[in-house]
């Protein structure tokens, strides 16, 4: 059977016009297959019944059931009322219960999805869960479908069934053609491409054949800003240092922490090496957390005074630290003067907020209550909406006098004060239309405009948002002159996911979706923030995987931001006092954050993790934060330098290029996410632009020093790369050195060389590697510490180019041997250890 699927265009684009337009309301069908859960006895058709469950109907709270009409175990039903534009998340359940029975048990496993315009249909099978025992069905997706010339494209198998073999065409891709389950192709010319998979078992087989599925665009890279070449550090003033003894901290101790994030000194490794932060609200509040602001314009007592903060400033500036500050601009305090003034009729400041006689009935996006008439014992005789809770009424930016004075306040930081940017809060949620309250065309409208004005104070200001949403829709925010990029939320849960499950595969497809869909490097990575259990937590407090994870997000793509104490290990999960806890300086009491009782208790973890211990072992998280962060900083392609996946012969291994636009300079990044060492590893680099197709290459290992880690060249795979004895869960940047095989002279004149084994000591086996400036009749000989030869390991002629031989020492003892290289006029011997 052959099947050949339409292509269609997904249109997000909302215009935007400056009068209001009413949102075009669709309909959407829900479809969920449960003929499997009936065979495998989890569902009777007979007396149970299925509801879809999401924000759309007060999760469940208002049942909609559906219906098997053409009694093929295929339940739909169609709900009106939805928003070209909007995404809803939902799951299906069975009976109306949340009794584990639903699909995906627990908060947050939720389904997603955006509506498009024209028709809406969501199809799926109940739990994703298929007859595995039923006839093959071709299916596939990558998120990646318009891409750049030179991308690296992931292919996901979602075919059902009893399936045994997969052929895969790729027209205009490399390889042509696969049989792997879930291929990795590299397009290299513009274009629209077809592409097939024959899903097939020993009796039948299905064929999906998609035309045009891939479209291939030549890349054009845009310009860079002086936020794309810094390395961002998030700060809780209240539990950073406190100077003064009352066990809160303050900017007299962030102060005095300065040198420890940046001494100002390039020449020095002893500090972090940050160049940016980013302080969490600093403005006074009522609350710990400070994001219900009484007064724009202030200090938080807590934390000082103005004084204070510009003396922080300063002295933060003298060290080329940048610093942007929370500006929480869609909800203030119920205590702030305006909300006061509003509630008690003022006729200025009544519109201020938005106000209902009765209470409008509907819930928020994960089913809160969002109109209020009461907080913290006042009472209101009317209903104002605050979408987080009761403390925090929104603004109400219908009203013209609203936007006028928080932009006004926008200008007394940036002018008057000298911050150099904002941390933009809950960006989504800034203007509500009806009962869509986030994603409207208003608020996208708004952070036009506030971007306007940021520029006419200061051209070099930014904003960086935080739009908690799926990248496709987190996007909207960037474009078209709105914010100058928004943290991405996906691609931070999948560097998680994919070191947490070693698998590369979801870091390299979100990576490659975020590196072709944004304006050029314009998005924020982080691993987590101050609303999420932290990074040590989520990582099963392994510290091996911390290093690999701020491996990946400090030299992928994007303008990283570390959370304080991520970098030593601190631990946190939610209530969120608890991911917010006291800065870990040292073993000291209370870890050297307070002479004094701090506001809450430190983590018990604190006489291990913290500053002070982790400075004096070369080998730890901190040290290892440091050297990543430096050498960020240090080459210049690792901050605004392009992107190139790799493809590589494991799925435990993240590999990828960052280089210049003159391809000067070029880093190899390789991560091993698993637990294993890898003595050989396979880099396919056919059709790449970044290798000359008569050239090999020699990597040397930045980071750990070896020369001559590796090596590259044509073969008869294509042009491949090996890369040598990668330790587990490792780190290791490499720089390729030329040399050319053209009858030119090559680029650079190296000796024989006779590397030292490895690993040494060993057992029962090592890898010897040699260089050969040009080709020659080689001897490669073992012998033991008597001079008796006890393996010959090469003895032919041999090309130019790096080597590698095996040493099976299986049938030998323990004790020192030695090996000796004899090439032309060349001779050298090199000593080992075998260990058993």
């Amino acid at each position: 059977m052959k099947r050949s699927l339409p292509f269609f265009l997904l249109l997000l684009y909302l215009t935007i016009f400056s009068s209001h337009l009413h949102a075009q309301e669709v309909t959407l069908q829900f479809q969920v297959n449960m003929s499997y859960q009936i065979e495998a006895g989890n569902f009777d058709s007979q007396s149970e019944f299925v509801d879809v469950a999401g924000t759309f109907n007060n999760w469940g709270g208002d049942l909609i059931q559906l219906q098997d009409e053409n009694q093929d175990s295929v339940y739909s039903v169609t709900v009106d009322g939805f928003t070209v534009g909007e995404t809803i998340e939902y799951k299906f359940r069975i009976n109306g219960q949340w009794d584990g029975r639903e699909e995906f048990p627990g908060t947050g496993n939720n389904r997603s999805y955006t509506v498009e315009p024209g028709e809406n249909v969501i199809s799926v099978w109940y739990n994703n869960e298929v007859d595995p025992d039923g006839p093959p069905a071709a299916d596939f997706f990558t998120p990646s479908r318009d891409v750049f010339t030179n991308t690296v494209v992931q292919f996901d198998n979602r075919s059902t069934g009893n399936i045994t073999s997969w052929k895969w065409t790729f027209e205009g891709g490399v390889p042509a053609t696969s049989g792997q389950e879930n291929p990795v192709v590299r397009y290299s010319t513009t274009g629209s491409f077809d592409v097939q998979l024959v899903a097939s078992n020993e009796s039948e087989s299905d064929t999906l054949l998609v035309e045009d599925y891939i479209t291939v665009l030549e890349r054009e890279t845009g310009d860079t800003h002086w936020w794309n070449k810094t390395v961002f550090y998030e700060i809780f003033v209240r539990s950073f240092y406190d100077s003064s003894g009352d066990g809160i901290g303050d900017f007299k101790g962030l102060t005095q922490k300065l040198d420890y994030l940046n001494d100002g000194d390039p020449s020095t490794d002893s500090d972090l090496g940050i160049t940016g932060i980013w302080l969490m609200p600093i403005n006074e509040s009522p609350t710990y957390h400070g994001y219900d602001v009484i007064d724009y314009r202030s200090i938080n007592p807590d934390y000082g005074t103005m004084e204070d903060f510009k003396e922080f400033l300063d002295a933060a500036h003298e060290r080329g630290i940048k610093v942007i500050i929370d500006y929480v601009m869609n909800h203030t305090s119920t205590e702030h003067l305006w909300f006061q003034k509003s509630a008690a009729g003022d006729p200025h400041y009544r519109d201020f907020y938005r106000w209902s006689d009765t209470n409008p009935g509907y819930s928020g996006p994960w089913g809160q209550q969002v109109w209020h008439n009461s907080h913290d014992g006042q009472h209101f005789d009317e209903y104002y909406y605050g979408l987080f809770w009761s403390g925090m009424p929104d603004l109400n930016y219908d009203n013209p006098a609203v936007k006028d004075s928080m932009f006004a306040i926008s200008d007394f930081w940036i002018n008057e004060i000298g911050v150099d940017g904002f941390r933009q809060d809950a960006v989504i949620y800034i203007h509500e239309d009806g009962e869509i309250l986030k994603n409207t065309p208003e608020t996208l409208q708004f952070w036009q405009d506030f971007n306007a004005n940021l520029k006419a104070a200061n051209p070099e200001a930014f904003a960086v948002g935080e739009a908690w949403e799926p990248t496709d829709i987190a996007l909207q925010y960037v474009t078209d002159d709105r914010l100058d990029y928004v943290f991405e939320f996906d691609l931070a849960q999948a560097i998680l996911n994919g070191v947490n499950n070693e698998n590369a595969e979801p870091i390299l497809s979100h990576m490659q979706v975020v590196y072709d869909e944004y304006p050029f490097l314009q998005f924020g990575t982080f691993l987590t923030n101050h609303d999420q259990d932290r990074v040590m937590n989520v990582l099963g407090q392994d510290i091996d995987k911390a290093k690999v994870a701020a491996s990946l997000y400090l030299t992928l793509p994007g303008i990283p931001y570390l959370y304080y104490g991520e970098e030593v290990g601190m631990l946190g999960q939610k209530p969120d006092e608890d991911i917010r806890l006291p800065m870990q300086w040292s073993s000291e009491p209370n870890a050297g954050f307070t002479e004094g009782s701090p506001w809450r208790s430190p983590n018990s973890n604190f006489a291990e993790y913290n500053v002070e211990v982790m400075e004096d072992d070369e080998n730890s998280l901190l040290n290892h934060y440091k050297e990543l962060i430096r050498f960020r900083s240090n080459h210049p392609q690792m901050q605004t330098g392009e992107y190139e996946a790799a493809v590589t012969s494991r799925n435990d291994v993240i590999a990828f290029f960052r280089y210049d636009e003159n391809l000067d300079d070029t880093k190899l990044i390789v991560i091993n996410l698993g637990d294993s060492e890898i003595t050989d590893l396979s880099l396919d680099h056919s059709n790449s632009m970044l290798v000359e197709s008569d050239a090999i290459y020699s990597y040397d290992n930045l980071l750990t020093g070896n020369r001559n880690s590796g090596n590259a060249g044509p073969s008869e795979a294509g042009y491949t790369s090996q890369i040598l004895n990668i330790e587990p869960r490792s780190t290791n940047i490499y720089s390729p050195v030329v040399f050319s095989l053209s009858t030119e002279e090559p680029e650079q004149v190296r000796d024989f060389e006779l590397h030292q084994n490895y690993p040494n000591p060993f057992n029962p086996a090592t890898t010897i590697s040699f260089y050969l400036p040009q080709s020659e009749e080689v001897t490669l000989t073992v012998f033991d510490i008597t001079g008796r030869r006890v393996a010959t390991l090469v003895d032919q002629p041999m090309n130019a180019g790096i080597h590698n031989q095996t040493f099976d020492a299986s049938a030998l003892s323990s004790g020192i041997y030695f090996y000796r290289l004899e090439a032309g006029s060349f001779s050298d011997v090199q000593k080992m250890t075998l260990i058993k």
